[in-house]
């Protein structure tokens, strides 16, 4: 009997609709990372859109606000104050300290992501990061296991090594 493999449902975001006055732009595009939607235009990550209710704690520290459900603006630490001081409703995001962060119970929360939005249609520089390109020959980290294999494989050279030595100066006694 075949397995059947079901297919994971994508998850629909309700808070898309933020993506509106930039979504036609021709380098827009949308990507899953986190459990979340990033937003991506002018070839940077604009935004992030969280839509996960009740987790209001992280490391032992308890928030008066769900620290995953709203939108995440991906921001330089020197542009932090001057956006801030256009929108004051956004908060330096808890976990992402170099994000802003617009809860979704924020005050006037719609208006504000709709001329953030604005602001990312027009290329503004304070708004997003470069994503980081991957390095070719990057090397992935040594897991344990990994680590025994490698050390095995250098124990075996190694011996293999001090045998041909050792025919090698046997080879050179005989002559």
């Amino acid at each position: 009997m075949a397995k059947t493999h079901k297919k994971k449902a994508k998850k629909v975001y309700e808070l898309t609709w933020s993506f509106e006055n930039f979504e036609e732009h021709s380098t827009f595009y949308t990507k899953s990372m986190f459990g979340c939607l990033a937003a991506y235009v002018h070839h940077r990550m604009m935004s992030l859109l969280a839509e996960s209710e009740g987790d209001r704690t992280y490391r032992d520290v308890t928030f008066d606000f769900d620290i995953w459900n709203g939108i995440l603006y991906p921001t330089e630490f020197e542009h932090q104050d001057s956006i801030q001081k256009e929108f004051p409703n956004l908060i330096q995001h808890p976990v992402l300290k170099k994000w802003l962060y617009l809860p979704i119970k924020a005050k006037n929360f719609e208006e504000t992501a709709h001329d953030i939005a604005l602001c990312i249609r027009k290329n503004d520089k304070r708004f997003g990061i470069y994503p980081q390109l991957s390095r070719p020959g990057k090397k992935k980290k040594k897991t344990s296991k990994t680590k025994k294999k490698a050390t095995a494989n250098k124990v075996a050279k190694s011996k293999k090594k001090i045998k041909s030595k050792k025919k090698a100066s046997i080879r050179h006694k005989r002559v």
